[in-house]
């Protein structure tokens, strides 16, 4: 049986929400948020085409710079942010998010590497490390059925830790990141100031090698 195979992109991208260098929650302001209550999350659509995925994502963080301008607030893609423990201890309390404890569903190709980017917490000295990443949803699916058709995970994984080596480095991010979707998976490595466009340009010629 002849496949009809298509091949997609999305991104998401975290941000913190900061006023006078301190971290705003974005739930209280009305902004899209990832699940642990502390990182503005944008979506771009999904598409086979580098340009829809682009300025889907380029409208959203256009919008919600202007909201946060609004409330007198900056939407900054600084893939760090320090905090004390007692920050992490009390955000966790408010949230109860300690339910999500056991639901780090993030994988890694390298086996030396034991820690991940789920929770956006790492500690670092006597500090605390909230982390802001750039996600790359990879998918491949039959037109005609709808049937997700695997892809080379650690393959492509491997090829995106390649091509931006220098900027997961020098944000401090562990590379070999990625976490099974319903679609195919993401690829969690890439820090949130990454070039977005070069993000893409990479990731659709990696996606139509493999």
């Amino acid at each position: 049986m002849e496949i009809n195979e298509v091949r997609e992109i999305g991104i998401e991208k975290e941000m913190f929400l900061i006023k006078d260098d301190i971290i705003k929650e974005p739930k209280l302001f009305g902004f899209p948020r990832d699940e642990f209550e502390f990182l503005v999350e944008l979506r771009s659509l999904p598409s086979d085409r580098l340009y829809p995925v682009l300025t889907t994502l380029h409208h959203e963080e256009l919008q919600y710079k202007l909201r946060a301008n609004k409330f007198g607030m900056d939407l900054i893609d600084s893939p760090n942010k320090y905090v004390k423990k007692d920050w992490v201890d009390n955000h966790w309390e408010k949230y109860n998010l300690h339910r999500f404890d056991d639901c780090d569903y993030t994988r890694n190709i390298y086996d030396n590497i034991h820690q991940s980017h789920h929770f956006g917490v790492l500690e670092d000295g006597d500090d605390m490390r909230l982390t802001a990443g750039i996600h790359v949803h990879f998918s491949s699916r039959d037109a005609k059925t709808g049937e997700v058709i695997q892809l080379p995970i650690e393959e492509i994984v491997g090829m995106m830790d390649e091509s931006f080596s220098f900027e997961i480095d020098d944000a401090k991010r562990n590379k070999g990141e990625w976490e099974p979707k319903a679609h195919g998976f993401e690829y969690r490595s890439l820090p949130c100031n990454a070039n977005v466009l070069r993000v893409l340009k990479k990731s659709f010629e990696i996606l139509r090698s493999v």
